[in-house]
This record gives structure tokens, sequence and C-alpha cells, in this order.
């Protein structure tokens, strides 16, 4: 038993240390030691799903149910596995076994609802978060889990109250002081200020990751205007979430020539009556933080449309298909028509999933502004609606956000996130002279300052009837997953308008080569 433990240490070391392949290894040297120890199949498939080996994480998993039918982190995993994939229904499945076996483990209810998420079952997310913590009441994490929940659809009351929950449970869960810094307006002697500056001076979080703490704390002061500490804060936050993320200017720069260079003029006249000619999807595209959520919530409370929030429905098809190993653009599917129609069908049967009696669905998803060529190509009657704002502001708000997302690699650095942008305006222009029809701009400050108006034009460019509804947008009770989930809640408002001018002192330099 002690040569089994030791052993098992050691192969969670090789884990911990990122050492995957060795720890594949020895893992497989376990098990063939040890046949019947059920808990080396698990671990083993738990190291192919980080290397993203998923077909072998089934197939081990599988074989330790073979094993042990009894023993419920398999289902578990089995389920997040399925969940990976996308195969939902299977997923369901197996977190159900899990939960029937382990009557007593939180784990596979709290998946269960993070997989109800997914698939906006929002009243079946909160009975498996409340079951977890009726399982096991110190479970926090289904305490986060439903502040994230209530905070998504607008109830922001029980979100406070679960957020303090986890935070009278371990105040050093950063990931809930930031959550609850996005739904306080900070004065001075704000408890839970107070609290973030205990914690932070607290010896005991000086080895921790504190990047969720340094945004809530560079927001709460950014609320009572100490713009220097805020700065500090914000910067702090960004300098260890830049860490763990890799970035190359010089490879997106590649990739956007690349992208104008094959979809240009010519190319296109070629093209004329290419695609799928389903009219069903509106993409919301822009840069983050450009009001990308603002409009999809005025779209999305029109009786004809139904809100899809940031899909990777698109991107998934660009990186199956479009993409060789080489990162080259596949020349052959490009000029195969039939494919292109079967590719903006999948879109579409995988859009109408989640709403089939809506006449219209968004897809929030901003960065798809790179892939407006290609929607034009297997799409060519969908709508593109561009969201844009002061590109000083846009900038500045990126910074102050922390995105859980992997995806915006380039937020996280005021020259990244500058050069990027750069980038982004410089495809724009190319597409607006490609494809001049195509493509709808909303400016934010022009929303803001005159909306009837805008809105008018908005739902006139997307075929929709005039619908009041869509000015009182924040009557909308749907679910918002995304970093402006509290700011599209409220009516309109200036304040965000001109705001970099309080960090001016701090963003000349930056800010000296962003094009507007």
């Amino acid at each position: 038993m002690e040569k089994i433990q030791k052993e098992s240490r050691k192969l969670i070391d090789l884990f911990n240390k990122k050492k995957f392949k060795d720890a594949i290894t020895y893992n497989n040297s376990l098990i063939k030691k040890y046949p019947k120890n059920v808990f080396f199949y698990n671990f083993l498939g738990l190291i192919y799903i980080s290397v993203k080996q998923f077909e072998n994480a089934i197939d081990i998993f599988k074989k330790g149910v073979n094993v042990n039918n009894n023993y419920g982190p398999l289902y578990d995993n089995l389920g997040t596995v399925y969940k990976l994939l996308g195969k939902n229904l299977e997923a369901e499945n197996f977190y159900k076994k899990s939960i029937d076996i382990d009557k007593k483990t939180p784990e596979p209810r709290n998946n269960l609802g993070n997989l109800y998420i997914l698939l906006n079952r929002t009243n079946e997310a909160i009975e498996m978060y409340q079951k977890a913590i009726n399982v096991n009441p110190n479970f926090i994490i289904s305490y986060y889990n439903l502040g994230n929940l209530y905070k998504s659809t607008g109830n922001f009351a029980k979100a406070k109250m679960y957020f303090n929950n986890v935070l009278e449970k371990n105040p050093f869960f950063f990931n809930a002081h930031r959550s609850l810094s996005q739904l306080t307006k900070y004065e001075v002697n704000n408890e839970h200020l107070k609290k973030m500056k205990e914690v932070d001076n607290n010896k005991q979080s000086f080895k921790m990751n504190k990047t969720e703490l340094f945004f809530a704390l560079g927001k709460a002061f950014e609320d009572i205007t100490d713009y220097k500490k805020s700065f500090n804060y914000y910067s702090k936050g960004n300098v260890l979430r830049k860490k763990n993320i890799n970035f190359s200017i010089g490879q997106e720069t590649v990739i956007f020539n690349n992208i104008k260079k094959e979809f240009n003029k010519f190319f296109f006249k070629k093209k004329k009556n290419f695609g799928f000619n389903d009219d069903t999807a509106i993409f919301i595209i822009g840069m983050p933080r450009s009001g990308t959520t603002l409009v999809e919530q005025i779209l999305s409370n029109h009786p004809n449309v139904y809100g899809g929030d940031e899909l990777n429905f698109l991107n998934d098809i660009v990186e199956k298909k479009f993409f060789q190993n080489n990162g080259e653009i596949n020349q052959e599917i490009l000029n195969n028509n039939d494919k292109l129609i079967k590719y903006g069908k999948e879109y579409i049967r995988n859009l109408k999933k989640l709403s089939k009696n809506s006449k219209k669905i968004t897809d929030k998803l901003p960065i798809n502004f790179k892939w407006i060529g290609l929607i034009k190509l297997i799409l060519p009657n969908s709508k593109i609606i561009h969201c844009y704002r002061n590109s000083k502001d846009n900038c500045l708000s990126i910074f102050k956000n922390y995105f859980p997302k992997k995806d915006l690699n380039f937020a996280y650095d005021l020259k990244d996130i500058t050069s990027f942008y750069n980038l982004y305006l410089d495809l724009m222009k190319h597409w607006k002279h490609t494809l001049p029809d195509f493509i709808f701009d909303v400016k934010y400050e022009k929303l803001i300052n005159d909306p009837n108006d805008t809105i008018s034009l908005l739902l006139k460019n997307c075929n929709l009837e005039w619908d009041y509804a869509c000015v009182e947008y924040y009557k909308n009770k749907r679910t918002i997953k995304t970093a402006s989930d509290t700011q599209a809640r409220k009516k309109m408002y200036k304040d965000s308008i001109d705001s970099w001018k309080n960090y001016k002192s701090y963003l000349d330099e930056p800010f000296k080569n962003l094009k507007n």
C-alpha cells in the first residue's frame, strides 16, 4: 500500500510539473503493474484530456469501467470529455450515471450544472448546483457558479449573496472578488474594498496568483476616482495574466495579411452564386468591448430574434475545414461550392438547435470580424453588424477586463492591444472595400447619443420591423455570458465615452501609434 502511494505521488508530481509525456509513460507502466487499480486508468484519462487527446481519454476511461463499473469519477470524466467534443447528450448521460453511483460527491452534480448552463437550461443548472451544495455545504465552486448564473441572468441580489457566501468560506477565492466587484459601485469606505485590501496584504496570499483580485481592485479604485491606484492594479493584473499567455503580433500579422490576400475583390467576382442561401444568421462583430453585447441585447429583445451569445460554430468550421496543418487556407474547399454549401448548412443547423422558432438568431463572437469573407462565401444572405467605438476607449476597456477565455491573447498588454487594434482596423477597411454592401456599421457613441434612430436603422438593415421593445433592451431577461453582462442590463449611459481621459497620463505613450 505504501509503495502504491509513493508511486501515485510521483505520477501526480509529473502531472503537476506538466511533464505530460513522462506522466503518460509512467502511468501506463503503473497500469501494467496494477491492472485492477482503477485510479490509474482514471488518472491517465485526465492526462489525455490535458493534452487534448480526447479519443485516447475515452478509450482509457472505458477500460477503467471494464475493470470497475462502480467507480463514479470515470463516468464523471467521460461526461467531461464528451462535453468537450460537443456530444452533449452523451455527456449528460455519463454525468447522471456518476451521480447515481456517487451519492455523496458534489463534483458530477456541479459538472452537470455547467453542461446545463452551456445548453441554456438555466433552471436545471440551478437545481444541480443546489444539489451539489446539499451533498457538501462547503463545496464553494457551486456557490460561485450559482453567483455567476444569477449575475448572467440579471438577478444581482442573489448573485451578490452567493459570491459573499464563497468569500465567507474562503476569502482567498479571487474569482469571487472580481465577480462581486462587477456588481458593486464602490465608495471610499466600502466593506468589500477593505476586505480586498486586507487579502492583498495578507502574507498567505503572497505566493498565490492574484490576477483576478488585482482586476477587482482596479475597478474599485476606478469607482472612487483614484486613477493612479486603479491603473497600477489593472497593470499588475495584466502582467500576471500575460505570464500564462502566448501571443505573437508577428504571427497575427501573417494571418491578417493572408486573409486580405486570399479574400480580394477579384476572388469574390468569381464567387457570385456560391454558398447556402439562408438568412437566419446575424453576425455581430468588432473588437471586444466595442458594444457588441449591447447591440445583441437590443436585437434579441425583438420578438423575432433569438440571442445566441458568443458561439464557436463558425470558428470550429474555420479551424477544422479551412486551415491546413501549415496554416495555409485550403484552396480546394474555397473553390468547391458543394462543400461551401455543406458548411453553410452545418452552421445553420447548429444555430437552429438554439432556437427552432426564431426568424433570426444572433452570433455575437466579436473576433468573427476575421472571417467576414468566409461568411460571405458560405452564408451570402446573412447579416453582418460591425460595432466600433473610439479606439482609445476601446483599447483601455480591453486592458481593464479579465477574459476567462484564452482566445483573446492580445488583451493583456497595451502595446499588444494597440497593435492588434491596428490590424483589426486595417482588415475592416479591406472588407469595406471588398464587400461594400455586406457590412452595417453601428458606432457606439452614435447609439448612446441617438438610440431611437440608430436602432431603427439597425432593425431595417436586419429586415426586421420596428419594435419598441428594442429600445427597452434593459428589460431583456436573457442570459448574458460575456464581460458586459452587468452593463447591458442598464439603461444607456454616457460614462464610458472618453473614459480613457481619466488615465491619459498613463496612455499617451502606448497609444501614440494607435489608429482611429
